[in-house]
């Protein structure tokens, strides 16, 4: 009777058009004792290859109950975000927390009531686990995308994929290697905002695209500690517009020039900024200048507009209510978003649902190699700029 059940959960699998998840299972039913007729058949279906059903065979359970079985490795505030996206999504299922910190892995299990670990290969021994989204610091990722790659899990990735541009092809030829998809994270490509202007762009609505400016002003202000270690705003701030325009425009700059300065006395010492300004150069003329700043008093402030030769298209800031008050006194609205988790609220149970389509095979990762890799590039130019006081023309070599 269960192997009637995972031949019919195989045969569920091949109607949704997923390859990925069919291969796994055809695999471990072979492994167990299916015919080789219908081994043969899902093989053909499934367009894998035996020796990649072989490398896969160990994820058909993940489906048992009709979920994909992810790991959350990372217990700070950005895996606690992506716990809350996976639980909300009907489709996954968060079978381990990983952290060396056990007890904080342990508080986030519980809600979920999934397994606390402290090392990745703990989890990645249980056959269930189809998937690894990874939000630990920058320079672990490198070594835990080998990790997950090399058992065949998909993965998901906070930006930047990894510490460098040699690090970053790195890890994409592993998953490469291994044939599993590799996602990172920018939560515009995915906020209902910025997607509603991406596509009026992309509809010509306001004809060719001339300028563009965009404003990332941070609150509240991070720890001067994050500071201190790298935060610098080109790299942790302006990457995300970075990225979103250049897939508006679909073309990179080729020259940049950035401005920074350091507001704060304690990192005036060690010359750290926290504020800048960036200008980039397209192919095509347009223009582009962006805000940067680590406090904006007022809220959470992200906006972008985009003027074209017949109008002009904007994102504007997101109250917490959308309540005005007018009254004698003036009229009156709710303040901004708090921070991040707030206004990319939406974005994030998107990206969720997108890494979900990933697994299933039903979509390819939104954001490419060579667009993570390019995005890498124009931050560190930028950096380069400000830190030299000069423009930076900008070149790009191939991903692979």
């Amino acid at each position: 009777m269960g192997r009637i059940h995972n031949i019919s959960l195989t045969l569920r699998c091949i109607l949704y058009r997923s390859r990925f998840m069919a291969a796994h299972l055809a695999s471990s039913l072979m492994q167990y004792g299916a015919t080789s007729k219908f081994g043969f058949l899902v093989n053909s279906i499934s367009g894998s290859s035996t020796q990649n059903l072989s490398s896969l065979r160990q994820i058909w359970s993940k489906m048992v109950d009709g979920r994909v079985h992810i790991v959350v490795v990372g217990a700070g505030r950005m895996g606690q975000i992506r716990l809350q996206g996976l639980m909300a999504n009907p489709r996954m299922k968060v079978a381990y927390v990983v952290d060396a910190n056990l007890a904080q892995a342990e508080t986030l299990a519980e809600r979920c009531h999934a397994t606390a670990v402290a090392t990745l290969p703990e989890a990645l021994a249980d056959p269930a686990v189809a998937a690894v989204w990874i939000s630990t610091p920058t320079f672990t990722h490198l070594d835990l995308i080998e990790l997950a790659a090399s058992a065949g899990k998909a993965i998901a990735v906070e930006k930047p994929v990894a510490g460098s541009l040699e690090e970053i092809d790195k890890a994409y030829k592993v998953c490469e290697t291994h044939d599993v998809p590799l996602f990172c994270s920018f939560q515009r490509r995915f906020d209902p905002n910025y997607v509603a202007l991406y596509e009026a762009v992309q509809a010509n609505a306001i004809g060719p695209v001339q300028s563009i400016q965009t404003v990332f002003r941070d609150h509240p202000c991070p720890p001067i500690a994050f500071l201190k270690g790298g935060g610098d705003p080109f790299h942790d701030l302006a990457v995300h517009d970075i990225d979103f325009v250049c897939s508006l425009q679909h073309e990179y700059p080729t020259r940049v020039v950035a401005h920074g300065t350091s507001l704060s006395p304690e990192l005036q010492v060690i010359n750290v900024m926290d504020k800048a300004s960036v200008w980039l150069e397209f192919p095509s003329g347009a223009i582009c200048t962006m805000d940067l700043s680590r406090h904006a008093a007022y809220g959470y402030d992200q906006r972008i507009e985009v003027f074209g030769a017949d109008g002009m298209l904007e994102v504007q800031n997101i109250h917490k209510t959308s309540l005005r008050a007018s009254t004698s006194a003036g009229v009156h609205s709710d303040v901004y978003q708090h921070s991040f988790p707030q206004r990319f609220r939406d974005a994030y149970l998107a990206e969720v649902d997108h890494f979900a389509e990933i697994v299933l095979d039903k979509a390819t990762p939104r954001v490419s190699w060579t667009e993570a890799r390019n995005a890498t590039i124009i931050a560190e130019a930028c950096r380069i700029s400000a830190v030299e006081h000069r423009s930076v023309d900008v070149t790009y070599g191939p991903s692979a």
